[in-house]
């Protein structure tokens, strides 16, 4: 099978919540729970860190090396040109991108969206907004993300590493989105914001084994306590990415 490779994208720098991937869960920081919870995944042949050669991360690196985490440091704005470079150390036919702050990513559901992604001979997948905040996960085809010519591309795509095939707005590349069965879009345990952080906190309390409990589990916790579940309900979808299209839009105008 071809060889793929988590990148977990992460950084300290974060405007919302600084420092959030190393708050701990059950006395683990958040970038370890990412490792421990994809290493579950049939189809990962590898796992490393991508941080950015600021000063600021420096810490994360020495976390890493504790943790014996692997890890890159590339450029702190052009995030693609990041993951190219990566790509050059760790070579590989795919990559799964992964974001620092989902500390309950299912290993589970990266293994069905990366075989799909393979079985299917596509360039990209992701998954369909049907799927709750928290769990998120993308498959690139490496050739592909190597193949882009970063001075060709707008601020937001260096930023944003798969946005240029999430829009294949010149329909050249085969892209699969994965449906899920169920509406889970109103369900959101992902890291950016401290009401997050309090909904994060409640399923530790209520979770032990945090590196185990599973995306049912946790919908269910959530059902079950409707006030915790609406601590961060307000907080709006792939904000980061929405405010940086935004400003572009401005600045062409």
């Amino acid at each position: 099978m071809a060889k793929v490779i988590a990148f977990i994208q992460a950084r300290m720098g974060s405007s919302r919540l600084p420092n959030k991937v190393l708050k701990e869960i059950n006395g683990r920081p958040v970038i370890v729970h990412v490792v421990e919870r994809l290493k579950k995944a049939s189809c990962i042949d590898d796992i490393v860190l991508l941080t950015s050669t600021n000063q600021e991360n420096d810490e994360l690196c020495l976390v890493a090396k504790e943790h014996k985490i692997k890890y890159f440091r590339g450029p702190e704005e052009n995030v693609l040109q990041r993951f190219q470079l990566a790509t050059e150390q760790y070579p590989c036919e795919f990559v799964m991108r992964i974001t620092g702050d989902t500390p309950f990513v299912e290993a589970e559901i990266c293994d069905r969206l990366c075989f799909k992604v393979i079985d299917e001979h596509a360039q990209y997948g992701f998954l369909s907004e049907m799927f709750a905040e928290g769990v998120d996960c993308e498959v690139v085809e490496t050739s592909a993300l190597k193949g882009l010519a970063l001075q060709t591309l707008r601020p937001s795509e260096l930023e944003h590493v798969t946005l240029h095939f999430y829009e294949n707005k010149e329909q050249q590349y085969q892209v699969i989105e994965m449906s899920n069965d169920t509406d889970d879009s109103h369900y959101r345990f992902t890291l950016d914001t401290q009401e997050d952080w309090q909904v994060i906190n409640a399923l530790a309390d209520a979770h032990d084994d945090t590196l185990n409990v599973t995306y049912k589990q946790i919908k269910e916790f959530l059902d079950d306590h409707p006030e915790i579940k609406a601590i961060n309900a307000q907080v709006i979808r792939n904000e980061g990415l929405l405010i940086s299209l935004k400003h572009e839009q401005q600045g062409r105008e």
